[in-house]
């Protein structure tokens, strides 16, 4: 499976102070994973900034107009949480373009790679079709899926979001359209305290929205055992023609905005499973970068992340151990969640 990069290189330009989302989450990242690039002689592909047309797909022309005007004002906090500063509107293009430019690398014409992993900020999840929260301008997975079916054609895709936060934002954004399957695994309770089991959709889009809400202190035999009893599948049922992948690492036991116990070797076998899947379907994968707030922990998990989508073997050494919990609601919840999709897909 041959995976790649796309490097968002103006992310310190998005400039948020001493903000948990901020420009020293990726300077440790992009090196490690670029090392991995060069020892496996894997493609390194560059954002390009997305037209306004492309945003438009998923927002609304105020919301997008309110984001430059904001920027251009800045710094100004858009909620109690975001924050945007003079060249956060740029840098928000172009971490949506980087999502484009990974869409077109892996289902477009001009194919360079199986998957991409895209690391980009300000992240995307949060930001509804008319407002930005939660450290996210704009949704750039929601962006990425209308582009991929309305540039490309691709009939159906498919979103998986194992950031540890809800992915309210693209919930919302396609939450009444069938053509875009939405899985979310996130802890819960947690901000922004959406993303219950009966949260499935509305309209025509009744079925197609998927939410996991993980118990605290759930860690990696909870998350593969609900991707192997739940979200896996529900994606094979839905068929996608391309899986987008919300890669926040924020669930990690050593990140400090959540009580989750995944570890490095947790999110290997997340993005490997994701990329068996997309393999056996034939299809292209593209994982965006969202949540992860560590940087000492971050470069770990990325190269966990991409090793998993690239087939090769990590380097894990140094990772927090996850502690030994006991029975956190778990099997119980599982259940739950299974009879509530019972009524879309055989799970």
């Amino acid at each position: 499976m041959k995976t790649g990069l796309v490097i968002l290189r103006e992310q310190a330009g998005h400039e948020t102070g001493s903000h948990p989302e901020n420009a020293r989450r990726f300077p440790g990242v992009i090196d490690r994973l670029g090392e991995d690039s060069e020892s496996h002689g894997l493609p390194v592909l560059e954002s390009r900034a997305a037209e306004v047309e492309d945003l438009a797909r998923a927002h609304t022309e105020s919301h997008i107009a309110n984001v430059r005007a904001a920027a251009e004002n800045g710094p100004t906090w858009l909620d109690g949480d975001t924050v945007a500063s003079p060249e956060s509107y740029n840098v928000a293009l172009r971490s949506a373009g980087a999502a484009l430019v990974g869409v077109d690398a892996v289902s477009g014409p001009a194919k360079a790679a199986d998957s991409l992993f895209a690391i980009i900020r300000p992240p995307g999840h949060h930001a509804t079709a008319d407002r930005a929260m939660g450290f996210c301008l704009f949704s750039n997975a929601a962006v990425a899926a209308r582009y991929a079916r309305e540039r490309l054609g691709i009939d159906r895709v498919a979103v998986l979001d194992w950031d540890v936060h809800h992915g309210n934002g693209t919930q919302d954004i396609l939450y009444n359209d069938p053509s875009v399957l939405f899985i979310s695994f996130h802890q819960w309770p947690l901000y922004p305290g959406s993303g219950w089991i009966d949260e499935v959709g509305v309209g025509e889009g009744r079925g197609f929205t998927v939410n996991l809400p993980m118990p605290p202190g759930s860690g990696d035999r909870e998350h593969i055992e609900g991707f192997n009893a739940v979200a896996g599948p529900i994606l094979d049922q839905f068929n996608p023609g391309l899986l987008i992948v919300s890669a926040g690492q924020d669930g990690h036991v050593a990140d400090q905005l959540a009580s989750q116990n995944l570890t490095a070797a947790g999110y290997h076998a997340l993005a490997a499973a994701s990329a068996g899947f997309a393999a056996g379907k034939g299809i292209g994968l593209l994982a965006l970068h969202e949540g992860g707030y560590n940087p000492n922990t971050l470069p770990l998990l990325d190269h966990a992340v991409y090793a998993g989508l690239g087939g090769f073997t990590p380097d894990l050494a140094g990772d927090s151990p996850a502690p030994e919990t006991g029975d956190n609601g778990w099997p119980e919840r599982l259940a739950q969640i299974r009879r509530a999709q019972s009524a879309f897909w055989a799970v």
